[in-house]
């Protein structure tokens, strides 16, 4: 599927936040997004950080136009309905991503052009943003069968981050009912509140320049 896309700078919307949550939860056994995570349902953590930023509405995605194609058909869906420079995509079962990293990436995918994702043990994924013009490439990817979010992002153009081990709790991801169960220990013991603002340190670029 070739989609025509307009000038990136004929769009009028600079930034749209999404978070994924499209996701067929089979390690958790039950849908992953309503489930309680201190005072608020686990995808409303991601989604209420993102809203902090002040950068217009944040959306959530839970129907796919090609269903049960992966988080490519996610992505490629949320870009379609609300289209804008640059897209950032945050996951429901990544609840402590703070609005600081966020932002940085919504940056520096702004200003040259390309992917700008994290890395966690090893794999580069979300959190990440993307310019309007990478629909093309995940359209392609999807008519071709390939779902894998490792196929759009091996482009050696690719802007890869880390966090400092200090804040690794924001690579966390939700994934299974013993995963919630720590999840919850955590920020009783910590006193977590969304929405989460801020890290210790800036984020490490493990792959591109962006001097």
């Amino acid at each position: 599927m070739s989609i025509l896309l307009p000038p990136i700078q004929e769009l009028e919307r600079p930034t749209a936040i999404h978070v994924l949550a499209g996701g067929q939860s089979r390690r958790m056994g039950r849908n992953k997004v309503d489930l309680m995570l201190g005072s608020l349902p686990l995808a409303q953590w991601s989604q209420c950080s993102a809203k902090s930023l002040n950068q217009g509405e944040v959306t959530m995605v839970r129907e796919d136009r090609r269903s049960g194609q992966g988080p490519l058909a996610g992505m490629e869906t949320a870009m379609l309905a609300m289209p804008a420079r640059i897209h950032l995509f945050l996951t429901c079962d990544m609840p402590f991503v703070s609005s600081r990293t966020m932002e940085e990436l919504i940056t520096v995918s702004s200003q040259h052009q390309r992917i700008a994702c994290m890395q966690s043990r090893g794999f580069m994924g979300f959190p990440m943003a993307v310019p309007h013009s990478t629909l093309s490439r995940i359209g392609d990817l999807l008519d071709a069968r390939q779902r894998r979010l490792q196929s759009l992002l091996s482009v050696p153009s690719a802007l890869c981050f880390a966090w400092h081990e200090e804040d690794a709790a924001e690579a966390w991801n939700i994934n299974t009912p013993e995963d919630l169960a720590i999840a919850r220990e955590c920020i009783e013991r910590e006193g977590w509140v969304a929405p989460l603002i801020d890290r210790q340190k800036p984020l490490n670029c493990v792959q591109g320049n962006v001097s």
